[in-house]
């Protein structure tokens, strides 16, 4: 029976090239089954004997080591003719030293004895017998076994991946380059496991896998190569015990619709990718390992496309050593800790993925982990949508952080990142957490319907909240305690179950520009040591009071439109102590001012049109108060009772339905200087 030389031609004629310029016959077939006549063997030359020949040529070439290199080159000599020259015998045509018999234009052919003196050459250092050769090829069939390919860390004919130079490596895949890509399938009479089609293959060769359990690990080293599942996807298994199921190291490559499983534990991953830019497109991946695929190196970037990526005692994806990954289209789930991890400087592009399920976080991202998450649901996980801290800082936009069992978003611990666009609602605690020194930018997100507060800043937390909608969360709109120093800016907040913004406990923050209304309780709440600056904010139509200062708060209060809100438009009581300037505080139901039991300065308001006193002041309150503007209100322009002090001058009372100035027995305040006129009442009232 006929057999092909053509990779035998193609490899030999390559490493003669400069010495025999006359080009060798070469014959490019799809190496299917070297049991079919006219179809390539591919076992005569494998892609580790050309890398072990040319390594072995250029150490002949450079005479050995620096000491005794002509003494060496002289005793190799002596032994007879080197592999190349070999090679270049057992090369030329008509001669019975190469084994190859020529019939006219007709497929050459070869008889057993030329076959294994041929094979003996070639392998002469994996092999001394074509019997024990052809054990080498067979093997592989072992439980578990690692299948290597050029280069790989397992001995390659005497030498490791180490130890085989960066020529050789590009040697080899210059001569894959001149050569046709081939078909191998499996299981075929030549190939019985994948772990053996790979050892044969070469860069541009494509493995078809049928349907069928395969028990192996497989390791795809050096050659590029696409490894194929032919048939129903849930019917072409790969499955490993406490190892990698496939380990990827080469410069790029395809595995497509395959099911790929980690089973029984005890190794890091169930798919370990560490260079190159492997794709790995409709496969059904789970382990029994820390995490289901482990991508890193800062020259790692592959596709992970369209896949099921499930069920693992660990987490679903782990990014991190600078790995650049794509990770797009697949349903991350069922994970016992969180559905993508990114750390040490991981930048992956995460878009269009389902994260949900997992037992603690759908998105980690930590320790200088980076990233851009573009168009993810990540939904119905058990501690948070996503968790960013120890400096991480990555990018999310127009993402979908909902129905969590915990938080959507928390960043803490001086972790950063930019979120913009995206939704997160219907969480079971807080939308949004910031705390710890954590500072990031939240831009534009819709934060809505969950069950906590909708943003929560906290532990010196900071952050530039501008031009979200915050609204129908349960408890408060944005909450800030624990020297949080957040910045809002333009947010609509709105609708929430309690105040619109809480400031406690020494909370801090620039509040400006903001629009909140029609919320439960107040619209801006401050106490406890609270100190914010509140600017140029519309704060409207809530069910109690415009802005309530009390319980030693403080903060600027300065140039807020303070409008139609169902209590007072400001309450400063027990102990407060704010500033209170340029305002315009008008159409509230109740007083427009009311001070009880507190201190503050109170200069340049306009208090108009407010259904009670413009300002009331009572209980030993005693605020400064100047230069405001006190018209049309339905009480007393002024109405000072209760042992009240304080100081008023320079004011403008005038056009309010009752007096302009009542002061009530007990009460001693300083009243000066105002310009007190058109009231429907007395111009000063004293009783």
């Amino acid at each position: 029976m006929g057999n092909c030389c053509s990779c035998q031609d193609i490899s030999l004629s390559f490493l003669q090239k400069e010495e025999n310029p006359t080009p060798t016959p070469s014959y490019h077939s799809k190496r299917e089954s070297s049991k079919t006549p006219g179809q390539c063997a591919y076992a005569a030359v494998s892609p580790e004997s050309i890398g072990l020949l040319i390594h072995q040529q250029n150490v002949k070439q450079n005479g050995g080591s620096e000491e005794g290199g002509q003494e060496e080159e002289g005793a190799l000599r002596t032994k007879g003719p080197s592999l190349k020259e070999k090679l270049r015998n057992a090369s030329k045509p008509h001669s019975k030293s190469n084994g190859f018999a020529y019939n006219g234009g007709s497929q050459p052919s070869e008889s057993q004895e030329e076959r294994s003196h041929a094979k003996d050459l070639v392998h002469s250092e994996e092999a001394s017998t074509p019997d024990e050769f052809a054990d080498l090829q067979a093997s592989g069939g072992d439980k578990d076994q690692v299948s290597t390919r050029a280069g790989s860390p397992e001995p390659v004919g005497g030498l490791t991946e180490e130890e085989i130079d960066r020529e050789s490596v590009a040697t080899r895949r210059d001569f894959s380059r001149q050569r046709d890509s081939c078909v191998l399938r499996v299981p075929s009479d030549d190939y019985g496991s994948i772990a053996a089609a790979l050892s044969a293959a070469m860069s541009g060769d494509v493995v078809e896998v049928s349907e069928g359990v395969y028990r192996e690990s497989i390791c795809i080293a050096a050659a590029d190569v696409d490894v194929i599942g032919i048939g129903n996807i849930n019917k072409i298994v790969v499955e490993s015990t406490s190892k990698p199921v496939l380990v990827f190291r080469a410069i790029k490559g395809l595995v497509s619709n395959m099911t790929l499983r980690q089973v029984g534990g005890g190794c890091e991953c169930a798919v370990e990718i560490s260079s190159g830019s492997l794709v790995i497109d409709r496969c059904d991946i789970t382990g029994q390992s820390d995490s289901v695929v482990h991508i890193t190196g800062s020259h790692t970037a592959p596709s992970i496309l369209n896949s099921v990526i499930h069920d693992s005692t660990g987490a679903g994806v782990l990014v991190e050593g600078g790995a650049s990954p794509v990770i797009s289209g697949n349903d991350i789930h069922g994970h016992h800790l969180d559905g993508l991890v990114v750390k040490d400087g991981g930048n992956p592009t995460v878009r269009g993925n389902d994260i949900h399920g997992c037992k603690t976080t759908g998105v980690l991202v930590r320790a200088g982990g980076l990233g851009t998450f573009e168009d993810n649901n990540i939904r119905c996980n058990a501690i948070s949508g996503v968790i960013v801290h120890d400096c991480g800082n990555p990018r999310f936009f127009r993402n979908k952080i909902v129905e969590g069992m915990g938080k959507g978003i928390d960043v803490y611990d001086r972790g950063c990142g930019h979120f913009e666009d995206n939704e997160i609602s219907h969480n079971t605690m807080d939308g949004l957490i910031v705390k710890t020194g954590a500072n990031p930018i939240v831009l534009n997100n819709l934060i809505h319907h969950n069950r906590g507060n909708g943003v929560y800043v906290f532990e010196e937390g900071q952050g530039v909240l501008e031009a979200n909608d915050i609204y129908e969360n349960e408890s408060s709109g944005v909450v800030i305690r624990s020297l949080g120093n957040a910045t809002l800016r333009k947010n609509k907040i709105h609708n929430g179950k309690k105040n619109g913004i809480y400031v406690y406990m020494n909370g801090k923050g620039v509040l400006e520009g903001n629009e909140i209304y029609e919320n439960k309780m107040d619209g801006v709440t401050i106490k406890s040591g609270g100190n914010p600056s509140v600017m140029s904010n519309i704060i409207r139509d809530g069910k109690g009071k415009g802005i309530f200062v009390h319980e030693k708060g403080r903060g600027i209060l300065e140039g807020n439109d303070i409008a139609g809100n169902a209590s007072v438009g400001i309450s400063v009581a027990t102990g407060a102590d704010p500033v209170v300037r340029r305002n315009k505080i008008t159409g509230n139901i109740g007083h427009g001012v009311f001070v009880d039991k507190a201190t503050g300065l109170f200069e340049e308001n306009l208090i108009i049109e407010n259904s009670g006193d413009g300002l009331h002041v009572r209980n030993s309150g005693a605020p400064e108060v100047k230069s405001n503007e006190i018209v049309r209100n339905e009480g007393h322009g002024l109405h000072v009772c209760r042992e009240a002090t304080g100081t008023f001058i320079a004011n403008q009372i005038h056009g309010n339905r009752k007096d302009g100035v009542t002061v009530r027995s007990g009460a001693d305040p300083t009243v000066g200087e105002n310009v007190i006129y058109g009231n429907g009442g007395q111009g000063l009232n004293v009783c």
